[in-house]
Formats: structure tokens, sequence, C-alpha cells
């Protein structure tokens, strides 16, 4: 996430008026899901003290990886292993950096469509040239295996799989320590690995800086078109997302700087170049406490 990463945790970036957590967590909710874990690793102090007294973190559950990063597979697993959980129940599973929207409905659906899953992946289709890993499956949706990115031709369609999906949680075997998804999750030796294809709304990533950049203006693109979009949609209703703070003719948000993203707070030159402005308390880089101290712009890279 560039210079401005090293201070500010990526769950913790905003989409406009509120953090990829805070949105995330929104999001599962509007699914039914009310027992919610977060996992927590790099700076946990700092992000639960963002969250400490927002109404969207009521009864959240926390989990912090100590000492060792345990990767997806392994958070899975930790979660899994607590004294309540057990190993039992239908894990959802969201990464707070990438949301493909669908309703409680649609997962219902695909869930009928594949009765006999344990693991349930959410794929969508992409082009190759997006840079995602391919995950291929059989005609009746089983899950073979992953193909990395590089190993793809360019050019080709393809699904890659979205960061959401569903687990069966008494299909695992135990594991402990660090283990990645597609290691000791989605393992079609062990358990029922089977897919669903997601189609409708678009794919919006924020999971590295050019690709928050590129979401986040492609937000702005969407607003001013008109176009129909669930996300957007979603980030007008709960007020994430403030009209009155956009201006179309400039594409901008927040001052009237073209093609700015303002987010800092701060008024901002006509002149200042293109891209999503940040900034929070303090000095402009480092931690004081738990306040997190940032300051800098996402350059327009398009």
């Amino acid at each position: 996430m560039g210079p401005i990463g090293q201070v500010l945790p990526k769950v913790a970036w905003p989409v406009f008026g509120r953090t990829l957590l805070e949105t995330q967590v929104r999001f599962a909710r509007s699914l039914g899901r009310d027992e919610i874990w977060i996992n927590l690793h790099h700076q946990a102090a700092e992000i639960r003290s963002l969250c400490e007294g927002l109404a969207a973190f009521r009864d959240v559950r926390w989990l912090e990886e100590r000492p060792d990063i345990l990767d997806i597979g392994g958070g899975i697993h930790n979660l899994a292993s607590q004294p309540d959980v057990n190993y039992r129940g239908e894990l959802l599973v969201l990464n707070a950096d990438q949301f493909q929207w669908f309703t409680a409905q649609e997962l219902e659906a695909w869930k009928r469509n594949v009765p006999d899953w344990q693991v349930l992946l959410l794929n969508r289709e992409v082009g190759s040239d997006e840079g995602y890993n391919q995950v291929l499956s059989d005609d009746v949706r089983r899950f073979l295996r992953v193909v990395p990115n590089a190993q793809v031709p360019r050019g080709t369609r393809m699904e890659t799989y979205t960061g959401n999906g569903l687990v069966d949680l008494a299909a695992l075997k135990p594991t402990r320590g660090p283990s990645a998804f597609f290691e000791s999750i989605c393992v079609p030796a062990e358990r029922a690995c089977r897919t669903a294809r997601v189609t409708g709304g678009r794919y919006w990533d924020f999971g590295t800086a050019s690709r928050y950049w590129s979401s986040m203006r492609g937000v702005l693109e969407v607003v001013a078109r008109g176009d129909a979009d669930p996300f957007i949609a979603f980030l007008l209703s709960t007020g994430t997302f403030d009209l009155a703070l956009f201006d179309a003719a400039a594409m901008s948000y927040g001052t009237a700087a073209p093609g700015v993203i303002n987010l800092g707070g701060k008024a901002l030159p006509l002149g200042h170049p293109p891209g999503v402005v940040l900034s929070g308390p303090g000095a402009r880089s480092g931690t004081t406490g738990t306040q997190l101290c940032y300051e800098g712009t996402i350059q327009a890279v398009d």
C-alpha cells in the first residue's frame, strides 16, 4: 500500500466516509450474519481503538494472532478451535480489502445448487490481464486447482476466487499453526470443495495502492453515470458516500481540485495532483500510543 501502508493498516483505509473494515462488517450484517469474528495481527491495538464505540462493531468477536501470523487457513483454524465454536457451524469468509456484492438470498441459492459442499468458493469471471489467479472447476463445479496468473495466457477470460466463501467447520481436520487457505481448508482430497459463479455488479478491489486508487476513482465514475451497482447503492444508503461532497464536473470529492478525492479534511489548492488525499492525527508518519499518524496522497495511476 505504499508509504502510508507502512503506518496505516490496510483494513483502516477509508472508502470515503468509513474504513474498509467497517464497510465489510456492515456488509456481513446485511447478509444476516450477526456473529462476526475479526482476525487481527499487524497493529491490532490500533485497529481496535479505531473501532471502539462504533455501532457496526457492537458484539463483534476479536481474534489476535500471536506471535506468528497464521495466514488465512491458520486463521480459520484458530477461530474454529475457540471453545465456543469447537469446529462447528457454517463460516462465511470475507476479505476486508475486496468487495463482491451479493445478497443472503443469492448465497442460499448458490448453496442449493451444489448441496454437497463442505467448502464453497465464490468465483467471478475476470480477464487474465487483471492479475488474478485462475480457479479451475469441472462441469459440476467441483474445485480442481489454482493456476498462478503468470501461467495463464494473456487475453483469457477465466474465473478467479473473490476471497469470499463458505466453510463447514465440522468438515475440517484440526490444524495448528500457520497454513494457507488452499493448504488446510480448500483441499479436494480431504473434503468436498465446490465453486459458485457470481454474476452481476463490479468486483471492487482495494488491495494494493494502485487498485485502491482505481476503485475509489471507479466509485466516482459510477455515481456520475448513475449506473446501477449494488455496492454503490450500499455506500449511498449508509451515508458512506456523501453526494454533497461530490463534484461531478471536476470528478472530485471533498474538494474542487479536479480528479482529487480529499479525505484528509484540509483545504486543497486547485492544482493539487489527482489522487486520494489521506491524513490522520499527529505527525507525518509513525504512531503515538494507539493513535495512527499518517499523511500523504495515493497518486493517480490509470
